[in-house]
């Protein structure tokens, strides 16, 4: 077989064929009799040019991969996704308020460093000056990533400044992002590329959908020249409760994908500036204001009972509430309390599940279903579930 693109892709030589093909050849040329043993000088010639062969081949076969957005990998694929209008989303540093204790005024240079009880790094990014007491100083960890501190952890000066007595840091720190992988910039541009635009909603709901870091939205829309009173939206315009991704963000692709005139609902509110250019060749810019909404977690009260099926067995309660916590709803999603069984017996097969009962309220239980609002989504909390175990 010959090295060859064909309608199935690109065909690479096995090390085997080149070496034969190379063999025949020198028979060609110098006799049947040469010497081509493996220890031979000719012989090691031939495998010495076999395996240049097969490495030229095969960075061919991975150049050529690297045209596909589902083989390629690194930069080449950060330059393949550009064609779908995306680029990789970059790290993100964490950071975290440190309160630092002087006794007296000084300067801390940007750069300035203390060490977590993980052996972290967390600097100051600009020069910051302290008073005699207790300074707050916004710090950020010395490289980019998730990294985090607990609470109480970050108290050895790593930078010795006269005049600080101690340093500690009252809440944990809020971790920041690690460079999206080869894999979840696949998974982005592929879902980029499934907009439905079947209606203007559909097509809103979707590029919203593909925004980074939205997790969870759903979006309502009263299309009547009448208000919708079950849901308060006010006619002809879209309700958009949105979890996750930057308010501007948000704000951008509203505007880009709703139509004129359409009115918005949302306590929240974004901006996005679209530039245009003129006949002369200036800038011309529109603002646009979007209007939407967050979701509320609301708890969701469990109560359940559980009876030992040899009393003698011990029922690992604590698997039952992390299998129950572990759940995760969506926006308006309602939940049937019979659901909930199979979570629950996932933690073992020692006992008996009966009178599993869900609450709003903590007050008032049913084995029926609860419902959030439009804007509301369950959040299960170890604090709200009751395990009762019978012996």
């Amino acid at each position: 077989m010959k090295p060859e693109f064909t309608a199935d892709g690109i065909e690479v030589q096995t090390y085997e064929e080149i070496y034969e093909e190379l063999s025949e050849g020198y028979k060609a040329i110098y006799g049947l009799d040469i010497n081509l043993d493996v220890d031979s000088p000719d012989g090691q010639r031939v495998g010495i040019e076999a395996q240049a062969r097969l490495d030229f081949q095969s960075f061919s076969l991975a150049l050529y991969n690297q045209l596909d957005p589902d083989f390629s990998f690194g930069q080449s694929l950060d330059r393949m996704v550009k064609f779908s209008g995306i680029t990789r989303t970059p790290s993100k540093k964490s950071t975290v308020s440190v309160t630092i204790v002087t006794d007296r005024n000084i300067t801390l240079e940007s750069g300035y460093t203390i060490e977590d009880t993980l052996n972290q790094n967390w600097v100051t990014t600009s020069e910051k000056s302290l008073t005699t007491g207790s300074n707050t100083v916004s710090m950020s960890s010395e490289l980019s990533g998730a990294y985090e501190a607990l609470s109480g952890t970050i108290t050895n000066p790593i930078t010795i400044i006269l005049g600080v007595i101690s340093t500690t840091n009252a809440s944990d720190a809020t971790v920041g992002d690690d460079e999206e992988t080869d894999e979840e910039l696949r998974i982005r541009r592929n879902k980029s590329l499934v907009v439905p635009q079947t209606s203007t909603v559909g097509g809103m709901f979707s590029a919203l959908a593909n925004l980074q870091d939205v997790s969870d939205l759903i979006i309502y829309e009263n299309d009547q020249d009448t208000i919708d009173s079950v849901r308060n939206i006010d006619p002809h315009t879209i309700w958009a409760i949105i979890e996750g991704g930057t308010d501007d963000g948000i704000a951008q692709i509203i505007a880009e994908t709703k139509t004129g005139g359409t009115g918005l609902k949302g306590s929240e509110t974004g901006s996005y500036i679209e530039e245009l250019e003129k006949p002369d060749g200036s800038s011309f810019y529109i603002t646009h204001t979007a209007k939407f909404d967050r979701p509320t977690s609301i708890p969701l009260y469990i109560s359940v009972t559980v009876t030992r099926k040899d009393a003698t067995i011990e029922t690992d309660l604590q698997a039952i509430k992390d299998n129950l916590v572990a759940l995760k709803y969506t926006i308006a999603e309602t939940v049937q309390a019979s659901s909930l069984y199979t979570t629950v017996l996932e933690a073992g097969t020692t006992f008996v599940v009966t009178d599993l009962e869900i609450s709003l309220d903590d007050i008032t239980y049913t084995d029926g279903q609860e419902a959030p609002d439009y804007d509301e989504k369950f959040l299960i909390v170890e604090a709200d579930i009751t395990v009762t175990e019978i012996i």
